[in-house]
């Protein structure tokens, strides 16, 4: 009389009810969110620590100590009297303390207590006066730049070709080209 299926039926009726009230329970409780964790605290070296090895954090890293590797992160706060031999990979780096290797982010910025040995990649840098710098810096575009650049070229490219194409005939008519061009206007100053 009785099947598996009417069991099923039954207890799952019963879990049914007896969910029902726990389920205004859990929704009166907020879910946790991973996002205020990382709203403003730093990961912290703090001056007392040597770490040894690579350090990633999806968010902010504050140096205070030692660091023998490399860093990947959002933001790299190096403060003054902390050191660094590695290299630095982010978004935006404030430099106090020192660095020995690359630094590669689109936003440097290098205070005057610090001492910086190795190459610096970036979009934007800022020196204050009195900062110890060795090595060689690069600027790179953004992608945003780049792209814009390409998209205003492309676009230009037709309005300039008319352009160039009428003011040969011209230039053949006053004398046959560039450099008779620049000897005209040299003897008419």
């Amino acid at each position: 009389m009785f099947s598996k299926g009417e069991k099923d039926k039954v207890s799952t009726g019963q879990s049914e009810q007896s969910a029902a009230p726990a389920q205004p329970v859990q929704s009166a409780s907020p879910a946790p969110t991973p996002a205020p964790a990382r709203s403003g605290a730093p990961s912290i070296i703090s001056a007392d620590l040597k770490v040894v090895g690579n350090l990633e954090s999806a968010g902010d890293i504050q140096v205070d100590g030692t660091v023998e590797g490399d860093i990947n992160s959002r933001t790299v706060t190096v403060k003054e009297g902390a050191q660094i031999s590695g290299s630095i990979y982010a978004d935006t780096v404030h430099i106090n303390g020192t660095i020995k290797g690359q630094i590669q982010a689109p936003n440097v910025n290098i205070a005057k207590s610090a001492r910086v040995m190795g190459d610096i990649v970036h979009e934007t840098v800022s020196i204050e006066a009195g900062a110890y710098l060795e090595g060689n810096y690069r600027r790179i575009e953004s992608e945003k730049a780049v792209a814009a650049t390409k998209q205003a070229q492309t676009q230009s490219k037709p309005a300039e070709q008319p352009a160039q194409q009428q003011s040969k005939p011209q230039q053949q008519a006053a004398g046959g080209g560039k450099a008779s061009g620049g000897q005209a206007a040299a003897s008419a100053g």
